[in-house]
Parts: C-alpha cells; sequence; structure tokens
C-alpha cells in the first residue's frame, strides 16, 4: 500500500514518532474494565484466530470507542488479516505472552481489526504510519487517543520491544495526555489540510503533459533487468501494469512493451507462481521474484488473470493467455465456495505453521513420487539442480524451459512436456493431502474483481464462462440487496458489515464487463443501479470518501484517490460510469457524474506514480 508522500509541515506532526524515543514510568490500572475477549463471535477467520489469546480484544464499534472515553483509555488497534505471516508471528509471540496481554489489558482498550473487512480504517491507519515513520505493513499497530485520534504507530516488534514501546506509550499518556489530545487534535487537522491542498488544481497542467509525467514517473521505478518497480520486496503491482498496457494505445515508447515483456516473463516463471497448482503469491521478498510471501489473495489472482488476458491481446503472446486462463482455473479449482462467490485468500503458513510448507519440497520425496524417468527432466526444468533458498524445501519454478531440457537430454521437446504434465499430476495429488488454512469470509470488491476476470476468460473459455454466469447471480441474489452492498458475506452467505467505496466501484465494473461479454441490457442496468448508488453513498462536490462516514476524525473527502494493490476507486467509477451511460439512459447517473471534478490537482502532478489509473483515464475521456 502506498502513503502520501509529503513532507511533514511542523514538529507537531513528528511529536507521535518522537514518542517512541523516549521513555517514562508506567502507573499500573487495577483492572481490565469487565472486558472480556469477544473474537470468537467474529464473522472473520482472522479475528476468531484470537479468540483465545490473554488479551482481551474488542471489535472495532461505537460501543469500543464509547468504552476508551469513558475510561480515558488508549485504544491499541491492532490490524492483520488471515494469510498474513508476521500478523501469526506476532499473535504467537506477543499476544499470547501472558505478561504483555496483562499490560494491554490494564493499560489499553485493546481492538483486533481485519483489513479485508475495514479496508478504509486500515488506510486510514496506514496513511497514517506512512507520514509518521516513512514505512508501512502488517500487522499494523497504532495506538489512538480515547477521542480516536492516532498518536504513535509501529509494525511488527520483537515482544521484548513490543512490551518496552507499550510501556513507555502509556506513561507519557499518564504523564501528559491533556497535551497530548491537543497535539494529535492538531496533527490529524494539519493532515488533512495537507491532503486537501494536494486536491488544489494545477489549471497550467495540460493532459498530454501528465500522461509524459505518469510514464517517465514509472520509467523511474522500472527494474528494466528483473521486471517490476524497485529494487527491494517484489509486489506484481497489476493495477500500475494495465495502465501500462492500455498506454500502448497512446504513446509508442518500446521502453513500454520490452519493460511489460520482462516483468509478465519474470512473474510467471519465477517464484511468485505456483507452477504446480497455479495462481500467485501476494508479493517475493526478492528483487528477483525468486522467495515469495507465500499468500495468494483473491483480488491479486483476479487482477492478474485479467492483466495476462489483456497483455497477450496487446503483445500477441498466447503463453500469456495460457497464463492468464489457468490463473482462472486456479480460482475456480481453490477459490471457488460452490454457491457461486470466492473466498478471500489462502494462507501462507499450512495446519502445522511452516510458511510455505503447503508448496515446499525435499528432493528425495520428489524424485520417489515422480520416478526416474520423470526426475531427469524435473530436476533440471524445476530447478533442483541448485542449493535450496527456502529453509523448508524446494520451491518448483521454470528454471528451464522444456526445449532448453530436451536439448540437455537428448530427448524430444514433447517428451520433455509430457513428463513434466506427468509429475506435475503425481506432486499434486501428493500435496493434495496437506492442509491450507482458508478464509473463507467473500469479500464483495474482491468478488466484483473476479467477476471482470472471469468475463475476460469467458470468450476462450467455457467453464469461465459458466462460472461467470454463477458469480452474476450470486452477486444480485446475495450481495445486491435493497440498493445496497455489504463488505462480506460470512462462510454461511450471510452479509458482514457496510459496503465501502470499493465494494460498488468493482461490484459496478464487474457487473459492466459482465454485460459487455453478454450483450445483455438488463446486467448494463443492473452495473447502473450499483454506479448510481456508489455516487449517492460516497461522492459529493468536495469528492470521494471510502465509506459513508468518516472512518477516523477529521479525514477529509479527496477528488482523486490513489491506486493501491487495487485499482483507483476514482478512476474507474468514472470510466466505468462512462461505459454505462453509453449503453443505459439513468439520467440521474449522468447528471452526477457530469457535476464531478475532473481536474488535474496538485497530487496527480507531484505523484503521477500512485495516480496512474486517473491520470489515463482523464486523457482518455479528454480525448
Amino acid at each position: 500500500m502506498t502513503g502520501i508522500n509529503m513532507r511533514l509541515p511542523t514538529s507537531r506532526l513528528l511529536l507521535p514518532f518522537l514518542l517512541l524515543a523516549l521513555a517514562a514510568p508506567s502507573k499500573l490500572v487495577a483492572d481490565d474494565l469487565g472486558m472480556v475477549n469477544n473474537m470468537g463471535d467474529s464473522p472473520s477467520p482472522y479475528l476468531r484466530l484470537h479468540d483465545d489469546d490473554p488479551v482481551l480484544w474488542q471489535a472495532w464499534e461505537d460501543a469500543t470507542l464509547e468504552l476508551a472515553r469513558e475510561s480515558n483509555r488508549l485504544l491499541l488497534v491492532s490490524v492483520g488479516y488471515f494469510s498474513c505471516h508476521w500478523c501469526h508471528v506476532m499473535q504467537r509471540e506477543s499476544f499470547k505472552n501472558e505478561e504483555i496481554a496483562a499490560r494491554i489489558n490494564t493499560h489499553f482498550v485493546p481492538v483486533k481489526v481485519d483489513r479485508e473487512l475495514d479496508a478504509a480504517l486500515d488506510g486510514r491507519l496506514m496513511n497514517f504510519i506512512h507520514v509518521t515513520r516513512g514505512f508501512g505493513g502488517w500487522p499494523l499497530n497504532v495506538i489512538l487517543t480515547p477521542d480516536g485520534y492516532p498518536l504513535v504507530a509501529t509494525v511488527y516488534m520483537t515482544p521484548d520491544d513490543f512490551d518496552g514501546f507499550l510501556e513507555r506509550v502509556h506513561g507519557h499518556w499518564q504523564e501528559e495526555g491533556d497535551q497530548l489530545r491537543v497535539v494529535t487534535r492538531e496533527a490529524a487537522r494539519e493532515l488533512a489540510e495537507l491532503e486537501r491542498t494536494r486536491q488544489a488544481p494545477v489549471p497550467d497542467a495540460g493532459l498530454d503533459e501528465m500522461l509524459d509525467r505518469m510514464l517517465n514517473a514509472k520509467r523511474g521505478m522500472a527494474d528494466k533487468m528483473s521486471g517490476g518497480f524497485g529494487n527491494q520486496s517484489k509486489f506484481p503491482q497489476a493495477a500500475q501494469l494495465r495502465v501500462l498496457v492500455e498506454s500502448m494505445r497512446l504513446r509508442d515508447e518500446p521502453w513500454v512493451r520490452e519493460f511489460l515483456t520482462v516483468t509478465l516473463d519474470e512473474m510467471m516463471h519465477r517464484g511468485l507462481r505456483d507452477h504446480l497448482g497455479g495462481g500467485f503469491y501476494r508479493y517475493t521478498e526478492d528483487p528477483e521474484w525468486q522467495v515469495p510471501h507465500f499468500e495468494k489473495m483473491l483480488y491479486d489472482n483476479a487482477l492478474l488473470a485479467e492483466l495476462y488476458l489483456l497483455a497477450a491481446e496487446a503483445l500477441d503472446r498466447d503463453d500469456y493467455r495460457a497464463v492468464g486462463l489457468e490463473t482462472v482455473e486456479f480460482m475456480l479449482e481453490r477459490m471457488a465456495t460452490g454457491r457461486g462467490d470466492f473466498v478471500s485468500s489462502l494462507s501462507a503458513v499450512d495446519d502445522q505453521d511452516v510458511e510455505g510448507g503447503y508448496y515446499l519440497w525435499d528432493k528425495d520425496e520428489v524424485r520417489e513420487r515422480v520416478g526416474e524417468e520423470a526426475w531427469a527432466v524435473v530436476e533440471p526444468a524445476w530447478g533442483f539442480d541448485t542449493t535450496p533458498i527456502l529453509e523448508h524445501g524446494y520451491l518448483p519454478v521454470q528454471a528451464r524451459q522444456p526445449g532448453d531440457v530436451a536439448n540437455m537430454l537428448g530427448l524430444e521437446t514433447a517428451q520433455v512436456k509430457a513428463l513434466l504434465e506427468e509429475a506435475r499430476t503425481r506432486l499434486l495429488e501428493a500435496r493434495a493431502s496437506r492442509v491450507l488454512p482458508v478464509d473463507d469470509k467473500v469479500v464483495v470488491a474482491w468478488n466484483g474483481l473476479t467477476l471482470s476476470a472471469l468475463a475476460r476468460a469467458a470468450p476462450h473459455d467455457e467453464t469461465a464462462a459458466r462460472a461467470g454466469a454463477a458469480l452474476h447471480e450470486r452477486v444480485m441474489a446475495a450481495m445486491w440487496r435493497d440498493g445496497e452492498l455489504p463488505r462480506a458475506l460470512d462462510a454461511e452467505g450471510v452479509p458482514v458489515g457496510e459496503g465501502e467505496l470499493e465494494d460498488y466501484t468493482f461490484v459496478a465494473r464487474g457487473l459492466a464487463d459482465w454485460a459487455s461479454y453478454t450483450n445483455d441490457r438488463d446486467v448494463w442496468e443492473q452495473a447502473a443501479e450499483v454506479a448510481l448508488a456508489a455516487w449517492t453513498y460516497f461522492h459529493n462536490e468536495d469528492g470521494w470518501r471510502p465509506t459513508r462516514v468518516p472512518v477516523l476524525p477529521g479525514s477529509p473527502r479527496l477528488v482523486h484517490l490513489e491506486d493501491t494493490p487495487l485499482p483507483s476507486t476514482s478512476a474507474t467509477m468514472h470510466e466505468i460510469t462512462a461505459r454505462i451511460l453509453r449503453h443505459t439512459e439513468n439520467r440521474e447517473l449522468a447528471e452526477r457524474a457530469e457535476r464531478a471534478e475532473r481536474r488535474v490537482t496538485r497530487n496527480l502532478l507531484e505523484s503521477p506514480f500512485v495516480h496512474a489509473s486517473q491520470i489515463l483515464y482523464l486523457h482518455e475521456s479528454q480525448n
């Protein structure tokens, strides 16, 4: 997730960060306010994992905030998600530690949040840590005042460091609570003002210039040797890559084609992709795409399936189409609920609490299972002839192409491919006996993205077409009710939470894409209804808000929202609304979209990389 790239304006905004370096005595509090850990009843599998923690976790709700205000206690808001490896580590090391739990229970009101159910809250807290600390990640632990203003934030810490952090923050609150209330309110006001300032129009900025700025920003971040952006951990950043694919219609930039080819090749051949069972992991720890963090997210796989199918057309690559369709097949086999919709993620750790344990292999086991004839090609083709780079075994990757292996061994390429496919089948049979935990909640926004992926795959695959029809029916029957969307469905299909802007945006997008495939006017009308609800609930003349009411005090509306791992919701809503209005005559939707700002603003000028989707939309709408 990308935070705001800005200089801090005053020392007061830095004060929460400086608290980390200070020490003060803490005063023990005698009781725990009668709190009980209530995670066992949560619809979130992630929150239920914390049911037996000694920490007395509360839900993020009005009653919890009122408890903090009445007791004048700081809130410890800990945000994570089911498939997050380091979230599990911190739970094991700190949140199950009786001494640390006692400190939390007697000094704080502890709140556990599933970032996938409270995406807007997570986004706001992540923005805070980016601004005050310059980094982010999960588990995200933020201390808030009883009034709901962020005070200080951190990510994973060792138990000793985390315990000391909690003691120092509580000591300062005991000694300087009144001053810290003032400082946090003022810091929140200044941050909101900064964000509003960055929405100011830039009247002299032309959209051709903005497109050039955006492409130059991407070129500056591009790793031309290994693909992807940056030179540390590598995330697929599907939204950014899609913008580059679509920009090829507007600019003849040879580097774009070269960069996309390197990136898409490396992502599909290296450790980001599961070469046995299909699907992509969330990211790799290294810049060469070798060492993955093993969680598989529905949104990543939906966006990447769509990206590879789109790139297959733009770059004339049949193998990209094959990867896109294989990724769809993976989602249908491993993430479908059987009700038409899809679960949110597969865990990074197996049932033995080993990260990647489900996917890793001992060389001797593989040799025994596939047989000597297949082993002769498996060993060089899948990288078993090297030293394993992961602690718990080998991760099969495409180390050599089948043709190269055939030349090495004096075989026909077709024979090598057949032996590899036979080995793959045998290893998948063996892997089926392993256990991989599943986060079985159904996130509405991500199912909207999946509907888009199925719509793009449907012309090439009848199974995808049938799955798309089933998901469309499920969206309209179980998610879209009385003009509203929930945030998620639980494992029983019961609606959970209030839908956020991204839920409405990506469901509208999915419906529009499905309508394009089916040429069904009724589906276009459904897309128009969802889009109109999004404009009604989340937009006014000042811009967009990710939830109907602010998740934290002072959260401003914004004209243009950033690309994150998901495409910009503001850019997507503008683009999808324009598409819908070409197929429907929804007057109210047209009027709302017409009144919306389409100006170039400072944040587009200053941060073109994270506003790539918005810049592309503005350029295309002008032309």
